[in-house]
C-alpha cells in the first residue's frame, strides 16, 4: 500500500458547535496538477483552432458541415477540462447539519453550489476507500439518489468524516 501521509496535508476539518456538525474540506493537495491541466488544455485548444482555421480557409464549402461541428465538440471538451481544472485547483466543500438537513456547499473561485439533503431521507453513509488509496471519498445514499462528498481524501479522513456524519445524522453502526 502507498504511504502518502508524510507528503499530503490533512484537508478535512471537523467541528461540533451546539449540537450541529460543521465540516470544511479544503482544496486538494495536488492543485498544481490541475493548474497545468488548464494550461495544457488552453494550448491544445489553440492548436486545435489553428488546424480548424487552416481547414476552413482551404475548404470554405465544408465549414457548415465539417468545421463547425468539430469546433463545437472541441469547445465543449475544452470547457469541461477547464471546469475540472478549476474545481481541482480551487474547489472547497463545506458541510453542516442544521434544522433537519445536511447542507453541502461547494465553492470554486466565485462559483458556489448548495444542496440541502433532508436528514430523514438519508439511508446510509459510508467511506469508500479503494485498495490503492488515491480516490477515497464519502458516499451519502438517500431514498432518491447517491452523492459523493470529498474527492481524493486520505483514508483516515474519509473514515472519520463518514463516522462523524453517521453520528450527526443518527445512523450509528
Amino acid at each position: 500500500m502507498f504511504d502518502v501521509h508524510g507528503h499530503l496535508r490533512r484537508r478535512v476539518h471537523i467541528a461540533r458547535k451546539e449540537g450541529s456538525l460543521h465540516v470544511r474540506i479544503e482544496r486538494q493537495n495536488a492543485s498544481g496538477e490541475y493548474f497545468w491541466l488548464m494550461c495544457l488544455s488552453t494550448v491544445m485548444f489553440g492548436f486545435f483552432c489553428n488546424v480548424l482555421w487552416g481547414v476552413s480557409i482551404r475548404h470554405p464549402d465544408d465549414i457548415l458541415y465539417l468545421t463547425l461541428p468539430l469546433f463545437v465538440l472541441g469547445l465543449t471538451c475544452y470547457i469541461l477540462a477547464v471546469a475540472i481544472g478549476i474545481w481541482g485547483a480551487f474547489g472547497e466543500e463545506e458541510l453542516s447539519t442544521q434544522a433537519g438537513s445536511l447542507r453541502w456547499t461547494r465553492t470554486a473561485l466565485k462559483w458556489t453550489r448548495t444542496s440541502d439533503i433532508p436528514l430523514a431521507e438519508i439511508t446510509e453513509i459510508k467511506a469508500i476507500t479503494p485498495w490503492y488509496g488515491l480516490d477515497n471519498t464519502v458516499e451519502v445514499n438517500t431514498t432518491r439518489m447517491q452523492r459523493r462528498i470529498g474527492d481524493r481524501l486520505l483514508r483516515d479522513e474519509a473514515s472519520e468524516l463518514a463516522k462523524q456524519l453517521r453520528h450527526a445524522v443518527g445512523l450509528t453502526r
